[in-house]
């Protein structure tokens, strides 16, 4: 990704004349106002400001919230956890928050994402963001390839040995356990993620974006746009796209993420006390004692919380900072019932990493009933209470046994980082996928942030920390994308009538095929569609044309992401249809004007778009009969507004079918909705920058300049009307 630079001038040099520059200028200034209208638009334009360029560190312990403007009230794009890296380009004047109005604009480095944090979330190094590039290192290279690190992890894993010459990078092939006995395959992503993927097995909080949500049926009811709920926490299923961010390795050889890929065994050396004090600094278990029977000689001792973790590590050979940050992820920082000793009927009992708190209306009770009674619910076996110190009636046997279930049950069976306790691919043990120990997707991300930044405050990054990275084949060319979008993709109609025949089968919203029966003498079919949720918008309704046979009409129902699902609705014209009509010529008067079936001069800011006053300015003859429709095909008043592709029709006598027809258009209005605003221009963007094809008024009303091009011309005469109130030419 390139790093953004403060802006300059335009260097005299490259200029190529007041046009272009006023053309560019036009160009950019309709983007900036089109940015509400334009769904694909999901990075910020880099901001004019006082050039920063360092490197930084979020410091909030609560977590900052990274923005897409300068404001509290700008769209979340992520929580960063505490010591998040970032690379800051500049300070930018904002939203005052506690009488601080300067923000910086960053890259979330672990997330490739940017946006704004206010300044005093962000504590400045020296440390420029242009780094030099790793230099050659043949030993390096020549590890890398016996490792059988494919090239997407090599320049992550070479940016990290430049900078922690001492850390050792293990690659662990993922074996596929489901393929035939006695030949074991590369496991590919499709398959883990597939498999990740089935509900419930991923979930994600109830302030989580959109894009991060399950849309699957079994996830999400889209009659009421709600989730289902997978415990009292209010955890729902995570979308495909972030279990596929969570799962892909490369997303994570950053110096912060690269953790989550730490083998959690205990080293003295790597783990002193000192930063298990710094973990667990302004917690529940900050500056506490706990005195409790030590059961190995059955006296009474007293000791910090520290040094209770230092002594499951030293018993249980597992690293303590993760058992310390098992803990809060589990009970959080200021704790919870689990550890209070304090809940009627299990008083006196503690549970620290939630053991047992299987999702359900009460986790916690559940974890307490574990605690006390063990698996069999009737009390701990012997197996249980020898080797997990059941029951937990301390909080050091509950801290200690509870670090000897973990160990057995997940660190050494196999599942000895915290990506592996999320993500059980391998599964010699138990089986892939089912033995995971948390629903929580975001956990290793959160997990990893939290235990860099403590080895980060104790200046112990230069030990020489043992990482095992998996493996897997047939992965995406690029590492899967963090998902930023917080828009719907709910498609689902609610309704469908026909103005003629009935749909058969009758409509249910996920029945996708229908068909209409209609006698000859029906020349024309009006749909109406409605969908659940108002964000999404349905194409092709209106009034269609029939010719003999059979004629298929499809209805795309848009999500607010632009998703589609499409209905199909065939209509069969059975029997001999009418004659067609006689032509007519149409005319108008009151300086309206018909060119090329366009009916013109219907300039908005005179009214002369309202309904009524067009029907006035028709010529309409004895025995014929006009009907205007607005551009959506229903049947306007009087005082209705039209706008670009409203049709007017003339009908001979009792003719069900048009003798004549004229498509309004408004130069500047190609979104039909009679008005020349932001709406237009995001249409004219569509056409210029992706393609889109629009029916041919609307392609006209994207011509105001009448070159027969669209271009920064059109759209620099919509500005002019839009802010200078110049008028756009009509006739």
């Amino acid at each position: 990704m390139s790093v953004h630079q403060p802006r300059a001038g335009v260097s005299p040099t490259r200029r190529k004349g007041k046009r272009f520059t006023r053309r560019i200028a036009v160009v950019l200034a309709a983007m900036a106002l089109a940015l509400v209208c334009f769904s694909s638009v999901s990075r910020a334009v880099p901001p004019d400001g006082e050039a920063v360029n360092r490197i930084g560190y979020t410091n909030s312990s609560n977590g900052s919230i990274l923005r897409s403007g300068a404001s509290t009230t700008a769209t979340r794009l992520a929580l960063l956890p505490n010591g998040t890296r970032v690379e800051v380009y500049v300070k930018v004047e904002g939203e005052a928050v506690n009488g601080v109005n300067t923000w910086y604009y960053v890259r979330a480095v672990s997330l490739n994402l940017e946006g704004y944090l206010h300044s005093p979330l962000v504590t400045l190094t020296n440390t420029p963001i242009d780094s030099p590039e790793p230099g050659e290192d043949p030993d390096f290279e020549a590890y890398l390839t016996a490792q059988g690190f494919p090239d997407s992890y090599k320049p992550g894993l070479r940016s990290l040995h430049q900078s922690f010459p001492r850390w050792i990078f293990t690659a662990q092939h993922i074996k596929d356990v489901q393929s035939p006995a006695g030949s074991r395959q590369p496991l590919t992503f499709q398959k883990a993620l597939n498999a990740e993927s089935k509900p419930g097995l991923n979930l994600v909080g109830s302030s989580s974006l959109l894009s991060h949500r399950s849309y699957e049926p079994q996830d999400y009811y889209y009659a009421t746009n709600t989730w289902k709920i997978y415990d009292a926490g209010g955890w729902r299923g995570a979308s495909r796209e972030i279990i596929a961010y969570s799962l892909d390795p490369r997303n994570f050889l950053t110096d912060q993420q690269i953790f989550q890929f730490e083998v959690l065994s205990y080293n003295n050396q790597a783990h002193p006390i000192e930063a298990v004090q710094a973990a667990l600094a302004g917690t529940f278990m900050a500056n506490k004692t706990v005195t409790f029977i030590d059961h190995r000689d059955n006296t009474e001792k007293t000791m910090t919380y520290p040094e209770i973790f230092i002594a499951a590590a030293e018993i249980t050979g597992i690293n303590p900072f993760f058992l310390a940050q098992r803990c809060l992820m589990e009970v959080g920082r200021n704790g919870s019932d689990s550890v209070s000793g304090t809940v009627p009927g299990f008083e006196g009992y503690y549970n620290y990493y939630n053991i047992g708190a299987t999702a359900g209306t009460n986790p916690i009770l559940n974890s307490l009933r574990y605690a006390r009674y063990g698996s069999t619910g009737a009390g701990p076996t012997s197996t249980e209470r020898e080797q997990y110190l059941l029951p937990w009636d301390s909080p050091w046997r509950a801290i200690v046994g509870g670090a000897a279930w973990i160990g057995r049950g997940y660190i050494n069976a196999g599942q000895d980082t915290q990506y592996l306790q999320k993500f059980n691919l391998d599964g010699d043990t138990y089986g892939t996928y089912w033995h995971q120990y948390m629903g929580n997707v975001y956990a290793p991300y959160y997990e990893s942030a939290r235990v860099y930044d403590m080895y980060r405050r104790q200046n112990l990054l230069s030990m020489p920390f043992l990482f095992k990275i998996p493996v897997l084949t047939e992965l995406p060319a690029k590492a899967s994308p963090y998902p930023t979008s917080n828009k719907s993709l709910n498609n689902w109609l609610k309704e469908v009538t026909v103005s003629q025949g009935t749909l058969t089968p009758a409509f249910h919203s996920e029945k996708y095929a229908y068909t209409v029966d209609v006698d000859g003498s029906v020349g024309e079919i009006t749909i109406a569609a409605s969908p659940y949720l108002a964000s999404c918008t349905v194409q092709n309704t209106g009034t269609h044309t029939l010719k003999a046979g059979v004629n298929e009409v499809i209805l795309e129902a848009v999500s607010e992401r632009g998703t589609k699902r499409l209905y199909t609705i065939r209509v069969n014209r059975t029997g001999e249809a009418p004659p067609d009509p006689t032509p007519h010529e149409p005319k108008v008067s009151d300086g309206y004007a018909i060119r090329g079936g366009f009916l013109l001069n219907a300039w908005p800011d005179d009214g002369r778009n309202r309904a009524d006053r067009i029907r006035a300015a028709l010529d309409i003859p004895e025995g014929m009969s006009v009907r205007i429709r607005d551009a959506a095909g229903a049947e306007a008043s009087d005082a209705s507004l039209l706008g670009t592709g409203s049709i007017v029709e003339w009908f001979d006598g009792v003719s069900s079918k048009p003798s004549a027809t004229l498509t309004l258009v408004i130069y500047g209005d190609p979104s039909g909705d009679g008005k020349i605003n932001s709406n237009d221009l995001s249409d004219m963007l569509d056409q210029m920058l992706r393609g889109k094809v629009f029916p041919p008024a609307r392609m006209e009303a994207m011509d105001p300049t009448r070159d027969g091009r669209v271009n920064s011309n059109d759209i620099s005469a919509i500005l002019d009307q839009m802010l200078r109130g110049t008028p756009i030419a009509q006739n």
